[in-house]
């Protein structure tokens, strides 16, 4: 028996880092970017598992090893999980990533939403809704990295633009007129994790915390409407603000502000870092005619794994 799955990467466009403490957040899926598994019956007595990566970082070749035990260990949680006996049981696994990992665009979130719902199909059933695959892809992220907001798991399971807030359901944002983002990435962070940073922030400077915290709450509820009711220049303004505020906190790569400013003078109605992992991500919210140009000026920057996301297109028919 042979069974196959597949989950995109995501991207917030406002309200990461804080989404934790229950503010809300927008967030989409990364369709630009996927991670693919194959399970495999084999008449071997053991699990055996192959990783690839397919992106434009050669580097992370030097990484397969540890992503295999990474997965290895996953599969076997995985089962566990779900009462599973995997000993003497044979099986292949294979994985494709195009997500370069460590790098904010929930390569470890779609593992586990992957691994957790081709295990479903193989061994329990072939469909589950997407509430279901996300509580379960939550779980399993859970017993690796301890609690985690769910965020990145429901844009992977639903595959929507969501309003998001932990504890709540997650709500589908409809945009009201097409809407075109660019993203690519600066490669893994070197400095401390953004997380930390704001943690650290909430932990001795409560006040100043709060501030912040209150400007993403209502940040994230101005894009969403905007989104909505397709208000260009408030999308754009949001997605600037919540920009600058995390220049304020002082968790910006130099390369990222560059890029950043790079797709604002050629016509971006927005750009920002996105990416609560290793923040090596940049997403700008732009006009279909400068695409082509903001790409070439972002490789120019040395940004890597550019790509370009569509929604909203139903609106055009």
């Amino acid at each position: 028996m042979l069974t196959i799955a597949s989950a995109y990467s995501k991207f917030i466009l406002s309200g990461e880092h804080f989404v934790v403490d229950g503010t809300p957040s927008v967030v989409i899926p990364g369709t630009c970017f996927s991670t693919q598994i194959s399970l495999l019956d084999t008449a071997e007595s053991s699990l055996s598992v192959q990783c690839v990566f397919d992106c434009e970082q050669p580097e992370l070749q030097d990484r397969i090893s540890e992503y295999e035990s990474f997965a290895d260990k996953l599969i076997r949680r995985a089962a566990g999980i779900l009462g599973i006996q995997l000993n003497g049981c044979g099986l292949r696994c294979i994985i494709k990533s195009m997500i370069p990992p460590g790098q904010g665009a929930g390569s470890s979130s779609a593992l586990c939403q992957v691994i957790m719902e081709a295990m479903l199909k193989h061994f329990l059933a072939d469909d589950f809704h997407p509430n279901y695959l996300k509580w379960f892809g939550t779980l399993l992220e859970n017993t690796w990295h301890g609690p985690v907001s769910g965020i990145d798991n429901a844009a992977i399971a639903y595959r929507r633009m969501l309003f998001y807030q932990r504890n709540s359901r997650p709500e589908p944002i409809v945009p009201g007129c097409p809407l075109f983002f660019v993203v690519g990435t600066a490669g893994p962070r070197q400095g401390i994790n953004p997380y930390q940073s704001i943690r650290w922030l909430r932990e001795n400077h409560s006040l100043q915390y709060a501030s912040y915290r209150k400007v993403m709450t209502d940040n994230a509820r101005k894009l969403a409407e905007s989104i909505r009711i397709a208000n260009l220049l408030g999308i754009g303004e949001c997605m600037n603000e919540s920009h600058e505020l995390f220049n304020a906190i002082g968790i910006v790569p130099d390369s990222i502000n560059k890029a950043v400013q790079k797709a604002k003078s050629l016509g971006a109605l927005g750009a920002r870092m996105t990416g609560a992992g290793g923040g090596g991500f940049v997403i700008a919210c732009v006009p279909v005619n400068i695409i082509e140009s903001l790409q070439i000026a972002w490789r120019e920057l040395g940004l890597r794994n550019i790509r370009t996301l569509q929604f909203g297109l139903e609106t055009l028919g």
